[in-house]
């Protein structure tokens, strides 16, 4: 069977029915935001390219912080409006929340009590180009809601609302249309939140079930349809009208990372060597079967054979291109794929090193990737605490954060556990978390913040390719 056309209201030639989902509850708003304003000065940013696998940095100018900042009340399922803590750290490596550094000097989201009190797992921006609102689920069971705003150079972020687990969130997406979100985790449960009408109310209902967490979950607006994948071995699609999937497909192993472009599915699973393995759908010829599965152990040296796997180690992100010619995947052993889907392009397929010290002899994950709608290029953010922008067609690193952000007077780097660029691509948000890579006794309780990067034209724009700056 094949998926049917754009805003059928079946899917995959099945006829559906029930309206809602499993015991829907509503929440409201506790009370109105109030503002108060002030103000930044603000220091230009530096930018220097690189090779693929390139680890010099150059670092930023720096702006001093002036004013009193944006201010302003957040809001929550009610309950009554908190003061924010001034912040936007537009200085030279001050302080953050949970006494982390900002040697970037990106805008922070203030921390408050209603802030993330665990991990960051995910992040998604708002596909509505007239609108910047961001999701970010984490490990402290809530899925957080904030409305970005943005004059010049200054950012304001105020949490807006935000919704409970009863376990870990671990991945969360928007509908296409804005008016909605879904998160997923370690509840096993697919939760559907629709956004405040003029009532002001918010509703979060479960529209879905797997039998372990679940760790994916995309939105296919082609199709009204959504997917989840999780560590029970599924791949699921959902009308969100019946609390039954319209198909179940089983899966090697757990589902690490995912990602849907119509159309093509990209899953990554994980657990055995021989379970770690990348399934290629296309969800117009056959949705049942995969077109492509990259399961066997290629060469040292080569990684341009139609059914090699990518990486050698556990998958951790996957990302489709915007032009849906291929796929970026990365992995714990700090290195990230380019893949192609066409068959007379698959010898154009790669891989490179990044989120590695070199002085230290370190290899991180590389937690996240992100690609920018206009450009094509991509964002790679690692558990050495920093983020790269990378042109994949020329090879070459565009930007790279100045430094990692640490503790408070440690040399520690601090995971940055999701990012990605908002849909006009002028903002990166990325998390920062302890991704539990060193056990328990590494771990800074309520150390978890979120930065926003003002991202320039030339900072994201593919530039052409130098000889000199070239890592394959």
């Amino acid at each position: 069977m094949s998926f049917g056309s754009f805003g059928s209201s079946t899917g995959f030639g099945q006829q559906q029915n029930n309206s809602g989902g499993f015991g829907a509850s509503t929440s409201t708003f506790g009370a109105s935001n109030n503002n108060a304003s002030g103000g930044f000065s603000f220091g230009g940013g530096g930018g220097n390219t690189g090779g693929f696998g390139a680890t010099n940095n150059q670092p930023q100018q720096q702006g001093g912080f002036g004013g009193g900042g944006f201010g302003g009340n957040t809001t929550t399922f009610g309950q009554p409006a908190q003061p924010q803590q001034s912040g936007g750290m537009f200085g030279g490596g001050a302080a953050g929340g949970g006494g982390l550094t900002n040697p970037n000097n990106d805008f922070e989201i203030p921390r408050d009590q209603n802030s993330a009190q665990d991990s960051y797992s995910c992040l998604s921006w708002t596909p509505m180009q007239n609108s910047n609102l961001m999701i970010c689920g984490s490990w402290d069971n809530k899925l957080r809601c904030y409305n970005v705003q943005t004059s010049g150079m200054q950012i304001k972020a105020d949490l807006q609302a935000f919704i409970d687990h009863t376990a870990p969130v671990l991945d969360c997406c928007f509908k296409h249309d804005g008016t909605g979100c879904f998160s997923v985790g370690c509840s096993n449960t697919v939760k559907y939140w629709q956004f405040a009408a003029s009532s002001g109310q918010q509703q979060a209902q479960d529209v879905g079930r797997h039998d372990a967490p679940i760790k994916c979950v995309r939105w296919i607006k082609e199709n009204n349809l959504l997917a989840t994948a999780g560590w029970d071995n599924k791949l699921c699609y959902w009308d969100l009208r019946s609390p039954q999937p319209t198909l179940t497909l089983q899966l090697p192993g757990r589902a690490d990372c995912m990602d849907i472009k119509m159309p093509y599915a990209v899953v990554g699973t994980g657990g055995s060597e021989q379970d770690r393995q990348v399934l290629i759908y296309n969800l117009q010829a056959n949705p049942n079967q995969p077109e492509r599965v990259l399961n066997q152990l290629g060469s040292s040296n080569s990684v341009n054979t139609a059914n090699t796997k990518p990486l050698k180690k556990q998958y951790r992100s996957i990302a489709i291109f915007p032009d849906v010619a291929g796929f970026a995947i990365s992995s714990i052993e700090g290195r990230c794929s380019i893949q192609y889907f066409a068959a007379n392009r698959i010898a154009s397929n790669f891989a490179f090193k990044c989120h590695r010290d070199k002085t230290n002899k370190l290899i991180y994950p590389v937690n996240s990737l992100a690609f920018h709608n206009q450009w094509g290029t991509f964002a790679t953010a690692g558990g050495d605490g920093m983020w790269n922008f990378w042109d994949k067609d020329s090879k070459q690193r565009l930007k790279a954060s100045t430094n990692a952000v640490t503790y408070q007077g440690q040399q520690e780097p601090v995971a940055v556990t999701c990012s990605g660029f908002n849909s006009n691509g002028d903002l990166f948000a990325y998390g920062i978390s302890y991704d539990w890579g060193k056990g328990a006794s590494f771990n800074r309780p309520n150390s978890s913040s979120l930065y926003i990067h003002n991202t320039p034209e030339a900072e994201i724009k593919p530039k052409k390719s130098s000889s000199s700056n070239r890592r394959y």
